[in-house]
Parts: C-alpha cells; sequence; structure tokens
C-alpha cells in the first residue's frame, strides 16, 4: 500500500496540478499567518527581555521601585542583607540624540567596579594584545565617557573619542565615545542602542543624584532565591519589590496580552479558512478518482487502507505547506516589523524589535498547526469517502443531494449553536476575561452550518432565461456538497474584514471627537526626549516660567506624568494644574459633575480616574484608588471618571500640590499653551523657537498633535490589515479552486452541454456566473455575520481587554469598497477555471452519460 500511495501521489499532482497548487497556498498562507504573528508575539517580548537579560543577566535578583525610582539609602541596607554575594546600583535613562529626530540612546549607569563581565570589544584599528579594552581612569574620569554597541557605532560612523550630543529634557549634554560593548553577542535580542557609562556621571549629567532606579544581587550558592527574595521584601518595606529577572520579563508580558491574545485569535482566523480549501481539495479526490477508489475497494482494501490514502497525500500537502508558508511567515513579519516596533514605543513605552528571532520550537508548532488544519479540513470528505461502498463511489450526484435534504438541520443547528454561545456568554462566560472570544468562535463556526441553506434558497428566486450567466448562479444550489464552503471560506474572511473594520472606525471616529472635546490648548510643547525619557525628560523651572510668560500667552496647563503601581498594575499618574479655568473642558466624564470632581481634585486630594482603569479595576466614584508611594501605598478618592483613549493600561489623574505632597517635588514634563484670542499658534511658536533657539525643544499645534494622534492610531491597526489580506486571499483562492473541481466533477454534463449545441461562450459565462455567485453569497453572508462580529468586538471584547466606550460608525463607503474589491477578485479567479470549462470537448460524452 505504501508503494501505491507514492505512486499515486505522484499521478495525482500530475493529474491536478491547479488544484495542487491553490490547496497548497490556503495551508502555506494560513500557516504565514500563524508564523508571522508568534514571530512579531515572540520578538516584541523578546526586546524587553533581552535588554533585560544584557543588563541584569548576571543577577539572581533585582530591587525595583514600585515608583519610579529608588532611594540610594536603601543600597546600603541591601549590601548588609545576609546571602548577598555582591550588589551593584544602576541608573537607567534614554536619551535623544540630537542630530538624529527620534532616536535614543538607551544609557545604563552602573559601578565599574561591580562584579560584572561586560562583553567588552577592542575598537576598530586597535592592535591586537593593545591591554585592557577599556582604561578605567578615562571612564572614571573623562566627562561623558560612554560605551556604545558596534553595530551602532558602524552604523553611526562613530570613532573613539568621537563627540555625541544628546538631550534629556531641556537640557543637552555630550558623551564621549570611549569603548565599544556588544551586549548582543550575549543576548542577541539586546537593543543596539545600548551603552554604559559610569552610574555617577549618569545621574550627574542626564538624571539626578540620590535616585537610581534597581539595584542588582548575586546571593551566595546554596541560599534559597525564593525564601532570600521574601526575608529582603520584608525587610525593605513595601516601597520596593524584589523580583528575579524572570518576573520583570513576566512584567512585560502582561502589558502586551491583550494585544498579543488578539492578533493571535486573528491569525488563526486564516488558518481556519485555510480549512475549507482542504475540505475542497480533499472533495476533489472523491470527484476526480472515484472510480479508482472504487476499484481499490473491489480488490480487497479495506475503508481504514482508504482513510489512510487520502489523509496520507492531506498530509504531505499540509508539511510542504508549512515549508512554503514558514519562510512566507517571516517574510509578512518583517514587513509589519517597523510599525510594530513604533507600536511598542508609542503605546506601550517598551523596546522595540531591532532583530527577527524564529526560536526552534516555533518550527514543530507551525507543522503541528499546518498539519491541524489540513488534516482538520480533509477528515470529513475523507471518512464520506472511506466509509462508501463500490457503487455509491460511482454516483457524484447522490453526494449533493444528501446535503440539500440536510441544509434546513444545519441552518437550525448553526442558530442553535449561536444561541448557545449567547447563553454560555450571559449566564457563565461575561465572568471570565476571554468570554468574548467564544462568542466570536461560536458566530464563525455558525456560518458554515449556515451556507448550505443560504444558497438553497436564495438561488430559487433566480429566474433562467438562457443558458448562460443566471444558469451557473442557479446551479450553485445543485452543488451543495462543494459550493458552500468556498462560500463559507469567503464569508469568514469577509465577516472579520467587515467586523474589524467597522470597530477600527468606530474607535477612529470616537477618538476625533475625544481628541477635539480633550485638546483644547493652542501650543503643546515637550522635549524630544520625552516619548522615551518620560520621568527624566523635564523641563526646567525657569524655562517653564519663560514660556507661561511669553507675550501672547492668556494661560498655561502644566503635566507631570510617570508610571506608578496601582496594585500589580502599572498605570500613568499625572499631575495637572486645577487653578486654570480656561482648561477645565479638558476631560469629558463619564461619570461624576465636572465642577465638583475637579473641586475634590484640587481641594481634598482626590483623582479623576480614566475609564480603562476604571473597568478593568471595578472602581467607582468614592472608592479609593490605592497607589504604590515612595514609603508604601497611599489612598486617594476617586472623585470622577473620564473617557480616556490614551492607553489602555490605565490612568489617573491628580493636581500637581497633590503628587508633590505625596511623590515628592519634582519638575513638569509637558506645557500647554492657551493664546489669546486672534494670536496665530504658528506664528507664536516661531516666536518662542526664536527665543529659546538653543533648547531641545519640541512644539506641537493643535492641528499637528492631532494628526500625530492619528498616526500613532494607524500605526496600532496596521497589523491587523495584514491578516485580513491573508484571510481575503485565501477565500478568493478558495472560488478558484472550488470552481476547477466543478469543472472536472461536471466534464460529463459539459461535454452533454457542448454536444447538445451550447457554444464555448455560454459555458465560459455560466462558470462565470458561479464564481460571482460565490462571491454574492459569501459577502452577504460575511456582512451579516460582520455585523454582529463588530458588535462583539466593540462591546465586549474591546471592553473586557481595554475598557474603552466606542460609539458605532458604519463606514459604508469603505465596506462598499470592500465589498466591490472582493466580487472584482473572485471574477478574475474565475477566468482560469471557466476558460478550462469551456473548452471541454463534446467527445468527453460517453455512452453511460447519456
Amino acid at each position: 500500500m505504501i508503494h501505491y500511495f507514492l505512486r499515486g501521489l505522484q499521478a495525482h499532482f500530475q493529474a491536478g496540478r491547479s488544484l495542487f497548487a491553490l490547496s497548497l497556498l490556503g495551508v502555506a498562507v494560513g500557516v504565514a499567518s500563524v508564523v508571522s504573528i508568534q514571530i512579531i508575539n515572540i520578538n516584541a517580548l523578546g526586546a524587553f527581555e533581552g535588554s533585560v537579560r544584557a543588563v541584569s543577566g548576571e543577577a539572581d535578583l533585582s530591587v525595583v521601585g514600585r515608583t519610579p525610582v529608588v532611594a540610594e539609602e536603601i543600597y546600603p541596607q541591601v549590601l548588609a542583607a545576609r546571602g548577598v554575594k555582591a550588589a551593584w546600583p544602576l541608573y537607567q535613562v534614554e536619551v535623544a540624540l540630537a542630530d538624529r529626530r527620534g532616536f535614543f540612546l538607551e544609557i545604563v549607569g552602573f559601578d565599574f567596579f561591580a562584579p560584572l563581565e561586560l562583553p567588552w570589544e577592542n575598537m576598530p584599528g586597535s592592535a591586537e594584545g593593545a591591554g585592557p579594552l577599556i582604561d578605567l581612569a578615562s571612564a572614571l574620569g573623562d566627562e561623558g565617557w560612554v560605551a556604545v554597541s558596534p553595530v551602532l557605532a558602524e552604523e553611526m560612523g562613530w570613532e573613539k573619542g568621537d563627540r555625541i550630543g544628546v538631550t534629556i529634557g531641556s537640557r543637552r549634554a555630550e558623551l564621549l565615545v570611549g569603548a565599544l560593548v556588544d551586549f548582543q553577542k550575549a543576548t542577541p535580542l539586546a537593543s543596539r542602542r545600548l551603552a554604559v557609562m559610569d552610574i555617577a556621571q549618569a545621574q550627574g549629567l542626564l538624571g539626578r543624584g540620590g535616585e537610581i532606579h534597581q539595584i542588582d544581587l548575586q546571593i551566595h550558592q546554596g541560599v534559597n532565591r525564593s525564601e532570600f527574595a521574601a526575608e529582603l521584601q520584608a525587610r525593605l518595606g513595601a516601597a520596593v519589590q524584589v523580583l528575579t529577572p524572570e518576573q520583570r520579563v513576566a512584567r512585560a508580558a502582561n502589558l502586551l496580552s491583550s494585544f498579543r491574545l488578539n492578533l493571535t485569535a486573528l491569525s488563526l482566523i486564516s488558518l481556519f479558512v485555510g480549512g475549507f480549501l482542504i475540505y475542497s481539495s480533499t472533495q476533489a479526490s472523491l470527484v476526480r478518482r472515484r472510480a479508482e477508489f472504487g476499484l481499490l475497494r473491489s480488490l480487497g482494501a479495506t475503508r481504514r487502507q482508504l482513510l489512510g490514502l487520502i489523509l496520507g497525500e492531506t498530509c504531505v500537502l499540509g508539511l510542504l505547506g508549512v515549508a512554503v508558508g514558514i519562510p512566507l511567515g517571516y517574510v509578512a513579519a518583517a514587513s509589519s516589523v517597523d510599525r510594530v516596533s513604533s507600536m511598542l514605543s508609542n503605546v506601550y513605552v517598551l523596546q522595540g524589535i531591532e532583530t527577527l528571532e524564529m526560536p526552534p520550537w516555533l518550527y514543530p508548532l507551525a507543522a503541528v498547526m499546518g498539519l491541524a488544519g489540513a488534516l482538520a479540513g480533509s477528515l470529513l470528505p475523507a471518512l464520506d469517502v472511506s466509509r462508501r461502498d463500490t457503487r455509491s463511489l460511482l454516483a457524484s450526484f447522490t453526494l449533493h443531494e444528501r446535503m440539500g435534504a440536510a441544509a434546513l438541520p444545519l441552518f437550525v443547528g448553526g442558530w442553535l449553536l449561536m444561541a448557545a454561545g449567547a447563553g454560555y456568554y450571559l449566564y457563565i462566560g461575561e465572568s471570565w476575561r476571554p468570554g468574548g472570544f467564544i462568542l466570536a468562535i461560536v458566530l464563525i463556526l455558525a456560518i458554515p452550518l449556515m451556507t448550505p441553506f443560504v444558497v438553497q434558497q436564495g438561488v430559487k428566486r433566480v429566474r433562467v432565461r438562457g443558458f448562460g450567466f443566471a444558469f451557473g448562479f442557479k446551479g450553485l444550489g445543485l452543488q451543495l456538497q462543494t459550493t458552500p464552503f468556498a462560500i463559507a471560506a469567503l464569508a469568514v474572511a469577509f465577516s472579520m474584514m467587515v467586523g474589524i473594520t467597522v470597530m477600527v472606525e468606530s474607535f477612529r471616529r470616537t477618538l476625533e471627537v475625544w481628541v477635539s472635546q480633550t485638546l483644547r490648548a493652542d501650543i503643546y510643547i515637550t522635549s524630544p526626549s520625552w516619548r522615551r525619557g518620560a520621568r527624566e525628560a523635564t523641563l526646567e523651572p525657569e524655562l517653564v516660567s519663560s514660556i507661561a510668560s511669553h507675550p501672547g500667552v492668556r494661560g498655561a496647563d502644566f503635566l507631570r506624568q510617570f508610571f506608578a503601581l496601582a496594585g500589580e498594575r502599572r498605570i500613568s499618574l499625572a499631575g495637572i494644574r486645577t487653578d486654570l479655568p480656561v482648561a477645565e473642558g479638558r476631560f469629558v466624564f463619564l461619570q461624576g459633575s465636572r465642577q465638583d470632581a475637579l473641586r475634590r481634585v484640587r481641594d481634598n486630594g482626590a483623582v479623576l480616574v480614566g475609564e480603562p482603569l476604571a473597568r478593568q479595576t471595578n472602581l467607582r466614584i468614592g472608592e479609593n484608588l490605592v497607589i504604590a508611594g515612595p514609603s508604601g501605598p497611599i489612598s486617594f478618592p476617586v472623585a470622577g471618571i473620564y473617557y480616556d483613549y490614551s492607553s489602555d493600561s490605565g490612568a489617573a489623574v491628580m493636581s500637581l500640590q497633590t503628587m508633590a505632597e505625596h511623590f515628592g517635588p519634582h519638575p513638569i514634563n509637558n506645557i500647554a499653551l492657551y493664546l489669546e484670542p486672534g494670536r496665530d499658534a504658528d506664528q507664536v511658536m516661531r516666536s518662542l523657537r526664536s527665543r529659546f533657539a538653543g533648547v531641545p525643544l519640541s512644539m506641537r499645534s493643535n492641528r499637528r498633535l492631532r494628526e500625530e494622534v492619528f498616526r500613532i492610531f494607524d500605526q496600532t491597526f496596521a497589523v491587523t490589515r495584514l491578516l485580513q489580506g491573508m484571510s481575503l486571499l485565501i477565500a478568493v483562492c478558495g472560488i478558484t479552486l472550488t470552481l476547477l473541481v466543478l469543472a472536472r466533477e461536471r466534464v460529463s454534463e459539459l461535454a452533454l452541454y457542448r454536444a447538445l449545441g451550447a457554444d464555448r461562450h455560454q459555458i465560459f459565462l455560466t462558470y462565470l456566473g458561479k464564481g460571482l455567485g460565490i462571491a454574492l453569497f459569501g459577502v452577504t453572508l460575511g456582512g451579516a455575520a460582520g455585523a454582529l462580529l463588530a458588535m462583539i468586538l466593540i462591546f465586549v471584547i474591546n471592553r473586557t481587554f481595554f475598557g474603552w466606550t466606542l460609539a458605532v460608525y458604519w463606514p459604508w463607503g469603505s465596506l462598499a469598497g470592500g465589498a466591490a474589491a472582493i466580487l472584482l477578485a473572485s471574477v478574475v479567479g474565475s477566468l482560469y477555471p471557466a476558460l478550462r470549462a469551456s473548452r471541454t470537448p463534446a467527445t468527453e460524452l460517453r455512452r453511460d452519460d447519456v
């Protein structure tokens, strides 16, 4: 049987190259969608993990603050703890290159006498055996001495002794390239932008003295790490956390969990759609090779052997699809990496992806996914073929008759499945975070069940007045064993497109309204390093005072912002002016009275909480938000809940006075200027740039800031459009494959039409009608399912994972354009099968067919 399998596989390929190629493409694109998203997910987290391992790879534990910084006084306490072998403080800050916009260096200040083995390298041109790779006297004594990665030095053309201009907040500094340190040798995913310098220099030039960001430590051999961490935590108190490197990576994974889960779910839809192609391909084996299968059964082949033969061919197809899909997925991931990297930097303030790696375990995962998808798609037709006797294998029309009889029960089953899914969610799944995905999966599974009945009823209303276009359309109802799967594949793909398009457009339109209501200032001023420098990217008080009193300015709002911990959740905490009447409209309240809430924030030390944080933590007005402070947790009463679309991790706002009281005084990060009536924002910005020409400031008008908001928004959803395209490509391939199957299945029927006088043009139009009919049914079913999917995405999944309230907007123009594009692509995909069918000669008609 094995010998026959190999010979049969070769003959099968030679006899149906087009079917084989389309099926292979379906598996490959499905695998590529999963692989590309997993590559992005892995490397998105790997970029952060690489930096952690590069900086703290030799540490057993790290002491980090619950607030952005740790007081230096904690360092001696860590050193004095029993079991500590060595400990060293770190000061980490990202600075902007003065001569390259949007490029940041990740500076790590550390003690050069710490027991660390850094991967130093010789500068280019250094002689071998030239002595130590770094000169400690220079590293400690030369102002601004820094070691950079060799990759970055080559990219920038830096050599030893070169000066690098950098900015942090409104300050400028000069760094001196003194050595090379190649963290990527030890940790390939480490950022090429990592640089190291003496901790005292890092604090003095780029930060503030008396503050550090973490303390790494090693413990003596034989000391239990978990027990020691608990003891040290109790000794140091609630102001800090004692974490392993793995725990720090896990926290970053939690930040990205919603992003990663949503992309993974969308990528699996492509694999699901690809399964329909495999079904059609396997069904084609029954049509084209039914006489062969009947002969095998008559010669003694068992049903199990026949089933193994078909599934074996499917496995070969699946493996080939995996072989093609893996490199295709890598290419797809590489094409999206810049947009995803920008999104990670802008939205989650994590390291961007600089290199793409495929871990070894992803290859077997891709193989399992590809094979599972192929086998799942072929299992039903393979079982159907293997269970038939010799006579029924020669009668293809019984397949369609049986499916026609089952159309109504399947349709009812689809409705019952959706009702069961809705009931499950209402009574059980609503309390389970991924419960919304169950609703979406149930909806997608119901589409194939409903398709045969919809097709059956739809074609009944078509009037046929001749042999041609309408005849082919009506004929779809007579081929229910084949055509519903192509229709269902297209419907699933189109429903995903509709659902995501409506959700994204609803988000965008909601964001437009929110931005127009909350961005009320005329000019927004920050520093080039604000995006990554965060808390350390401050504006000097004298500069702030001068800007606020600039001619034409009637009011200036100030913002101090940093990340804080509310429980174990990282949130954005902002301090604002509460004595500026002109800025009162910058919040749109979901719950609470504007005047009362702002009064309580100003006078009673209360906070405003963004909607995502309120939803995800079940906070209500009158309850307390507990935030980690320098000396322990601090409770703030919630005065109001406002609409917030700036982040899905959560945000809270308090007055600058309250922030200074509980978190200490600190310079602000941003200024919003309200101009006198009649003042031109661009003219005032030119005046400010001229007045503060030597100061690194980034100024945006109201209009420019809005444009940047939507640029970041588009980056965030760029990957979803890639997944939509993959699914639709598979679905259109399904139409071509289905029509080829029908052309092969109906050779005798087509020959009979030719014998009765039908010309090639009429047969061509008949198959073109079938292709357009499949597309019309797919778009209709997909549109209806997509509307339901959009509601699930907007009102269930979005609120559960991100906490945003979105108003529903229907982008009819975009949806109509997408439907028209699919119909056009379907017609194009129908041309080749229609041409093949039209070339069927009357001589193919046999006596048994008459």
